[in-house]
């Protein structure tokens, strides 16, 4: 067989690693949070209206533990169980009626990168609230009620991971969760006391299977180079026989990696007519491309064209050939077809 038809050339590579705090995508993560706890609006209208000697503590310690799946680079789903302690009406510096506040919340987070390692996040999603409402005369609990509402919840913070330990990540958050509770009289008649709850905490999350080195987007352009002797006949674009060899050796080639588009080029050499030379190499450049397709590639990636002998890769070295044989043999790497890939395949680095 003569000599091989096929030249390889990586043109291009660019390596693009994930920079993000965020765990990485199809992993899942969990942790635990604390910070102090404030409840707003109605809270204090109700201890004022009781007259002077009455007063509320409306802050206390929070904390709360949560879970997550990431769908993606830049959202992930979250479960997670807040206890916002308990805010306290009260008489002449005595407590008098406790209201405590604790349930689950499932919301979806989306993260964005600010610089490497650190990311700003939002959190939306619902809580189902348990409010806890304890009336004491003195040292003895005097009655006690609860309550189950869903309610919104919104977050925003800062989440940050070292590169060092991948595994671990910080979050620093305000939490918004909005009008909590049904309080109801001895009569079940609603009283207007829905407040809502701020609250600011600090976390520690551990993210699974971030140990392994995440596979980084490799950017490659491949140039694969036929010789029209060895694929064509002479002053044709049908394929020999040994030219499928080699296309098949190519198509096995660009199934390694996902191949965003392909472009088929025809040249011939400067023998013959400018519009013989542009069609005869339009149709060489049709036929390797007919034939991708026919493999498998899709209609939709690939593109065809022809140039004809505008581009001779043999310069004026041809020049001072005698005879019309020897110049078309020493014009043979002017008569080629040229398949350039743009696609991405996946590394572990």
């Amino acid at each position: 067989m003569k000599k091989t038809a096929l030249a390889l050339a990586i043109s291009a590579t660019i390596i693009v690693p994930s920079v993000q705090a965020a765990a990485q995508a199809n992993t899942f993560y969990v942790g635990a949070k604390a910070g102090w706890a404030s409840l707003h609006e109605g809270f204090k209208y109700h201890s004022e209206r009781f007259g002077s000697d009455f007063g509320y503590l409306r802050n206390s310690v929070t904390y709360g533990i949560f879970g997550g799946y990431q769908i993606s680079d830049n959202f992930a789903l979250e479960l997670g169980y807040d206890d916002f302690g308990r805010a306290r009406f009260r008489k002449n510096g005595e407590t008098i009626i406790k209201h405590g506040n604790h349930g689950a919340h499932l919301n979806l987070k989306a993260s964005y990168p600010v610089v490497e390692g650190l990311d700003v996040y939002a959190r939306v999603g619902a809580a189902l609230i348990r409010s806890d409402y304890i009336g004491y005369s003195g040292q003895r609990r005097t009655d006690r009620a609860h309550s189950l509402k869903v309610s919104p919840l919104f977050a925003g913070g800062l989440e940050y991971s070292f590169a060092s330990l991948p595994e671990l990540a910080f979050r620093l958050e305000y939490q918004w969760v909005n009008k909590v509770g049904k309080l109801e009289d001895k009569r079940g008649e609603r009283i207007d006391y829905t407040p809502h709850i701020g609250s600011v905490s600090a976390g520690i999350s551990y993210r699974f299977g971030q140990g392994a080195t995440p596979a980084a987007a490799e950017v490659m352009y491949k140039t694969f180079s036929l010789n029209s002797d060895v694929t064509f006949d002479f002053a044709k674009a049908s394929l020999k026989p040994e030219a499928r060899i080699v296309l098949d050796g190519i198509f096995a080639e660009i199934s390694q990696i996902r191949t965003s588009q392909i472009a088929v080029a025809g040249y011939t050499d400067r023998i013959g007519s400018d519009a013989y030379n542009l069609k005869l190499s339009q149709q060489r450049a049709q036929t390797v491309s007919d034939y991708l397709t026919a493999k498998g590639i899709s209609s939709q990636i690939i593109s065809s064209s022809g140039y004809g002998k505008s581009a001779p890769v043999t310069g004026h070295s041809c020049d001072n050939i005698a005879g019309r044989k020897a110049l078309i043999a020493c014009l043979a790497p002017d008569r080629r077809v040229e398949i350039t890939v743009k696609g991405q395949r996946e590394i572990t680095m």
